[in-house]
């Protein structure tokens, strides 16, 4: 009996110890697929993935954006507010969770993506949910969106 317990023991030791599930890389040039792509403009994407950050450029519309985002350990919580200009990543298990907050014309937006890859990391799926921080309620009435964009790894 005491022998089951200290390979029970020794097992569950070994499974706390081993190390957390490899992170994808989406690391490269993506180019969206507007045929299962909700955006309204068409993007291009260059990812640089690091273990302290994620850069992402995006072309859209014949402007070009930069933005940085520091990898956290753990995600920020529903409840917390966060000022705007700031970035931040964090993983959902293999899913990339990228969150920024920025301000447009006096509004505060918030987005976060949801990324994942396919199984041979060929494609790449982004949902994104967009709230705009307006500080009253609408009675039946949304401040947020959310889309579903399909990106194509480039050579």
């Amino acid at each position: 009996m005491l022998s089951l317990v200290l390979a029970s023991l020794t097992l569950s030791l070994n499974v706390l110890q081993s190390p957390p599930a490899s992170r994808p890389d989406f690391s490269g040039p993506w180019t969206m697929d507007r045929s299962r792509s909700q955006s309204a403009e068409s993007a291009t994407l260059e990812i640089k993935q690091s273990a302290t950050e994620i850069i992402i450029v995006t072309t859209s519309g014949g402007q070009t954006s930069t933005r940085t985002y520091p990898v956290e350990v753990s995600p920020h919580s529903a409840s917390e507010t966060i000022s705007a200009g700031h970035t931040h990543a964090s993983w959902d298990g293999t899913k990339l969770v990228t969150e920024a907050v920025t301000d447009i014309k006096g509004q505060t937006v918030s987005y976060r993506q949801l990324r994942f890859l396919n199984a041979s990391g060929t494609e790449m799926t982004v949902e994104t949910i967009t709230i705009v921080q307006h500080g009253y309620g609408i009675k039946d009435g949304k401040n947020y969106s959310t889309t579903k964009d399909v990106y194509v790894k480039t050579k």
